[in-house]
């Protein structure tokens, strides 16, 4: 009986460390998405307020806790709204699109499809800005940290503050 309890005890700390990953990551990506300006927000937001949609595509824990970031004064301030997308459509209307570890397998196709277009892609699979995504979420020694392929976001018309830069691991320079 003992072991049992302590199963279920060891399982619900390994749900809520996921959970607050989960929330961590959701904090990261609203910052990545204040601190980027979009060339057709940057005139829109003159004359009628920008807006900023987030496309998430296979997490739906990170897809929740930005629903309720969203509802946040400050993520008003820059109109944010999230939706769920499937594959086909995950590019189409997105300001900033997040692909979920679960779909490592064909986010090439995504980028492929966001390429030339002013969409933030967001992940956190593994070599995901190395491999043409703009930013990649992971982890190393037990911290959340980011890498930024600066090439890749030069290339959609974006620009990501150089305060934002500075934390952050960066890739894809020309000289690179």
């Amino acid at each position: 009986m003992l072991l049992s309890v302590c199963a279920a005890h060891s399982s619900f700390s390994a749900e809520r460390v996921r959970a607050g990953a989960s929330d961590l990551k959701s904090a990261y990506i609203f910052n990545f998405i204040r601190f980027t300006e979009w060339p057709e927000l940057a005139n829109a937001s003159r004359s009628r307020g920008s807006a900023v949609r987030l496309n998430v595509l296979n997490d739906s824990e990170v897809h929740s806790i930005m629903q309720s970031i969203a509802n946040k004064a400050v993520a008003k301030q820059i109109g944010l709204s999230v939706e769920s997308c499937s594959k086909d459509s995950c590019v189409q209307g997105a300001s900033a699109l997040f692909i979920g570890k679960s779909d490592s397998g064909d986010y090439q196709r995504l980028l492929k499809l966001a390429a030339g277009r002013p969409v933030l892609t967001i992940s956190d699979i593994p070599g995901f800005a190395k491999q043409g995504g703009m930013i990649e979420i992971k982890y190393h020694n037990k911290k959340l940290t980011f890498v930024v392929n600066v090439q890749a976001v030069k290339h959609a018309g974006l620009y990501i503050s150089a305060q934002l830069l500075q934390l952050g691991e960066i890739v894809g320079r020309d000289n690179e």
